[in-house]
């Protein structure tokens, strides 16, 4: 995968945020994410006390990465769509403009396809305003690693600037732990 670099306006940032709220207020879900596809928390909308929210993004992000790995394997170009039932807590996490993962965290009190549902159109809506860090030139251009001058490896930036580090070796290397 592209090491790509986001640097996230204010403008996309606020537009973000109101789709968020329009989401969980649509979907009756908990708490709703919008992260990279590296694992990197970009928005949250809502709010589960049970849980920590950067290490759910890393997670996400190493199951999305695994998981678009088996749909070559099926030979599906991507799997956009995936959703996680358990007996108190359900995720559902898709695709949204081929560079982020939107993930809604929910109890049994919200039906999935209440989810899918909201999560389709929220899709729709985020969608022009994450293709402007991808499109735009300048600041707010993605830039692949090898397109950066004098260096080999970048860690992936995303809002306000800050420098993150690529969570994907991180997670892999906790699973190789945990199935070893």
């Amino acid at each position: 995968m592209t090491n790509l670099q986001f640097v996230i306006s204010e403008e996309v940032t606020v537009a973000v945020e109101r789709e968020m709220a329009v989401y969980i207020k649509a979907s009756r879900a908990k708490c709703a994410i919008l992260l990279s596809k590296n694992g990197h928390l970009i928005s949250q909308s809502g709010y589960v006390t049970d849980f920590s929210l950067q290490p759910i993004s890393a997670l996400i992000g190493g199951i999305f990465s695994s998981t678009q790995a088996l749909a070559h394997l099926v030979k599906e170009e991507k799997f956009k769509v995936m959703f996680q039932e358990g007996s108190k807590w359900n995720v559902y996490f898709c695709l949204v403009a081929e560079h982020f993962i939107l993930a809604t965290i929910f109890d049994k009190s919200t039906v999935v396809g209440m989810i899918r549902h909201a999560a389709a159109e929220t899709e729709k809506a985020l969608t022009p305003h994450l293709e402007k860090t991808l499109n735009d030139e300048g600041d707010n251009a993605p830039l692949a690693e090898e397109e950066v001058p004098g260096t080999q490896s970048l860690p992936v930036r995303e809002s306000q600037g800050i420098e993150l580090p690529d969570l994907n070796q991180e997670v892999e290397d906790a699973l190789s732990k945990l199935f070893s």
